[in-house]
């Protein structure tokens, strides 16, 4: 797996062995970055990655010019990859955290963070996770006006878990749903 473009494109990065974590496919990562690029300006925003994986998500939101990102994974496993995969951008504008979702969540809210792009691919995840995520986002305020969220997941998502965002796009990968959703306060 590589980078796709940016500062770092054609870097190789390291994925786990096994079935734990699926790195998200080179056309699916592409396809979502090329409809974000089309909604948002990276320069400047800080990325969240709440289920990290090889932490190839985060590598390529910094190749292509986000400030800073957070990404987060409950495998120790997975925390190695990622480690690996960040050193190679000798790039020192990132935090790694190896906890639950929910616990990242509050720890996040405790600490008053906010983000503009945040990655979603949930292993083996349930409709409720998905609600879960979205709601605390809302609840906390983790994510700043306009803020993108690209959300992979194995089964369609009921329109209801994504009700207080815009559905900028959608795309069906027969196995895999691609959503890129936007936060959209017109009063702020």
């Amino acid at each position: 797996m590589n980078v796709i473009a940016g500062k770092y494109k054609g870097l190789k990065l390291d994925t786990l062995e096994g079935m734990n974590t699926r790195p998200t496919l080179t056309r699916i990562k592409e396809d979502a970055f090329n409809i974000i690029d089309n909604y948002f300006i990276f320069d400047n925003k800080k990325s969240l990655d709440i289920f990290g994986g090889s932490g190839a998500l985060t590598v390529e939101g910094l190749s292509r010019g986000i400030s800073f990102g957070v990404i987060n994974d409950y495998s120790r496993d997975a925390i190695k990859i990622i480690n690996q995969n960040l050193k190679k951008t000798k790039s020192s504008n990132w935090e790694i955290y190896n906890k639950d979702y929910i616990e990242l969540l509050n720890f996040l809210n405790f600490k008053n963070a906010r983000f503009d792009l945040i990655y979603m691919d949930p292993p083996f995840a349930k409709v409720e996770s998905y609600q879960l995520v979205f709601n605390r986002l809302i609840e906390f305020k983790l994510l700043n006006n306009w803020a993108i969220i690209m959300i992979e997941s194995e089964m369609p998502l009921d329109q209801k878990v994504i009700s207080d965002f815009k559905l900028l796009k959608y795309k069906d990968y027969n196995k895999k749903h691609l959503y890129i959703v936007r936060l959209e306060n017109e009063n702020e």
